[in-house]
C-alpha cells in the first residue's frame, strides 16, 4: 500500500500530466472531449481525481477549491468575492477538535489523541490562512476602490457585500477572544501540544488582524458615503439631460450681457478682501515704521525668585518594638530542625507536644515548613521534606498536603 507521500506524488502527477486541460477549465469556465488531447481518458483521470466535477452533459468544470486557490494566487478580480465566508465556521472547529483530545487522553488512546492533534493543528493553519489571506485581498480590493461596475446600485450593494464580510471576520476574531481558548487548552490533557501552535498562528496575531480589520472597515465606510454623494450629483446630471431633451434649442446667456444676474449666483455667498500690507516691498518702508512706533513696548514679565529654605534634619528612627522579637513559630521552627535525625518525624505529631504553637493552625504550620523547604538556608540543607499527599479531582490542578515526614540526610 503506497504512504501518504506517494499519494501526493501521484495526485501532483496527474496535474501536472493534464495541465494543459486545467488550464483550459480555468479559463474557459468548462471543458469536453474536444479539448482533451487524449480523446476523454484525461477527462475521466481528473473527474476520479477530483479536479473536475461534472458540469452539464458531456462537459466538466473545475472544482471549485482549486478554482478558488488559483484565484488567490493569480490576484484575480472578482465583483464579489467569497473572502472570510469560512472563517467563523473553522474557528468553531477548534474547541470540538481540542475536546476529542481530551477525550481520547482520558480513554488512553493515545494513537487517536495525536491523529486529532494533526488534525487541530491543520485547522489552526486553515483558519490563520484563512483570515490573514482574507484580510490582505479585502485591502487589495479596497486600495484599488474594488471591480469595476456600470451602475451605481450595483456599487452600493458591492460595499455592503464586503462590509459583511468584515463584520463576518470581527465576529469570528471576537468569539476567538471571548471564549478564553488558551485557558481551556492549558486545563486539557496534551493541551501544551495544542498550545504551540495556537499561539504561534493565531493568538500573536489577533491585534494585528483587529487593526487591520478597523483601517479596511473606515475605508470601505468611506467608500460607502461618496457612493451616496455620488447619487445626488447624478440626480442633477440627469435633471439637466432631461431638460436639454426637451429643450434642443436652449442657448445658455451670456453673463456679461445680462443687467440682472441669475438666481443661482445669489445663492453663493461673496468673498470677503482683506488687504495686507506687503512687508518686503521697499517703498512702504517709511509706513511700516510709523506704525511701528505707535506700537507700545512690552515690559518682559517679572518673576518672583524663590526664596531660600532650611533644611530640617530628620527626625530620628526608633525601632520596631514587634521587630525584635521572634515569634512562637520561628522558635518551634529550630527546634524542629534541631531535633530531627535520620528516623522520619511527622510535623503535625511534633507540633501536638509542643504547647508554645499549639494554637496555631496545622495548615499554616504546614505552610511554613513548606516555605523553609523553597527557602533552602543553611540550617535545613541537610533536611529532607517529604510530603504527605492524599488523591484529588485530576483537572482541578490542586494537591492536598495532609502532613510533611521531616529527616535528616544521611551523610
Amino acid at each position: 500500500m503506497a504512504d501518504k507521500s506517494d499519494l501526493v506524488i501521484n495526485h501532483l502527477s496527474e496535474l501536472y500530466k493534464h495541465r494543459e486541460l486545467v488550464a483550459a477549465a480555468y479559463h474557459h469556465g468548462s471543458v469536453n472531449a474536444s479539448d482533451d488531447p487524449e480523446g476523454g481518458r484525461g477527462l475521466y483521470k481528473l473527474n476520479q481525481a477530483r479536479i473536475l466535477v461534472p458540469y452539464r452533459e458531456g462537459t466538466y468544470r473545475l472544482a471549485t477549491s482549486l478554482a478558488k486557490h488559483l484565484d488567490e494566487i493569480l490576484q484575480i478580480e472578482r465583483l464579489y468575492s467569497a473572502v472570510g465566508a469560512d472563517v467563523a465556521d473553522v474557528a468553531k472547529r477548534l474547541p470540538e477538535i481540542a475536546s476529542l483530545v481530551a477525550d481520547a487522553a482520558f480513554d488512553g488512546r493515545t494513537d487517536d489523541a495525536d491523529r486529532y492533534i494533526d488534525e487541530f493543528d491543520r485547522a489552526v493553519f486553515e483558519l490563520a490562512d484563512s483570515v490573514t489571506g482574507a484580510l490582505q485581498f479585502l485591502r487589495i480590493l479596497a486600495d484599488n476602490r474594488f471591480a469595476n461596475v456600470n451602475t451605481y446600485a450595483e456599487k452600493r450593494r458591492q460595499n455592503e457585500f464586503y462590509l459583511e464580510r468584515v463584520e463576518r471576520i470581527s465576529q469570528a476574531l471576537g468569539a476567538i477572544q471571548s471564549n478564553d481558548m488558551i485557558q481551556s487548552l492549558e486545563s486539557t490533557p496534551e493541551g501544551e501540544r495544542l498550545l504551540e501552535s495556537y499561539r504561534s498562528q493565531i493568538a500573536n496575531h489577533l491585534s494585528e488582524w483587529r487593526a487591520q480589520l478597523l483601517d479596511i472597515t473606515a475605508i470601505l465606510r468611506e467608500y460607502l458615503f461618496r457612493t451616496r454623494q455620488i447619487e445626488l450629483i447624478a440626480r442633477r446630471m440627469r435633471a439637466f439631460e432631461l431638460f436639454l431633451k426637451r429643450t434642443p434649442y436652449y442657448v445658455p446667456a451670456d453673463l456679461d450681457a445680462t443687467t440682472d444676474t441669475p438666481q443661482w449666483v445669489r445663492r453663493a455667498t461673496g468673498f470677503s478682501l482683506v488687504a495686507h500690507p506687503c512687508v518686503q516691498d521697499t517703498s512702504q518702508d517709511e509706513i511700516l515704521l510709523d506704525i511701528a512706533r505707535t506700537i507700545p513696548a512690552v515690559k518682559p514679565p517679572s518673576t518672583n525668585l524663590p526664596r531660600l529654605g532650611t533644611l530640617l534634619p530628620d527626625a530620628p528612627v526608633l525601632p520596631d518594638e514587634l521587630e525584635a522579637q521572634t515569634r512562637p513559630w520561628q522558635e518551634a521552627m529550630s527546634a524542629l530542625l534541631g531535633a530531627v535525625d535520620a528516623t522520619p518525624i511527622s510535623a503535625l505529631t511534633w507540633k501536638a507536644g509542643c504547647p508554645e504553637i499549639a494554637s496555631l493552625d496545622d495548615d499554616i504550620w504546614l505552610l511554613c515548613l513548606l516555605h523553609e523547604e523553597a527557602l533552602r538556608r543553611k540550617r535545613s540543607v541537610d533536611v529532607r521534606f517529604e510530603a504527605v499527599t492524599v488523591s484529588a479531582d485530576r483537572l482541578s490542578g490542586m494537591i492536598r498536603i495532609t502532613d510533611i515526614m521531616i529527616s535528616k540526610v544521611p551523610q
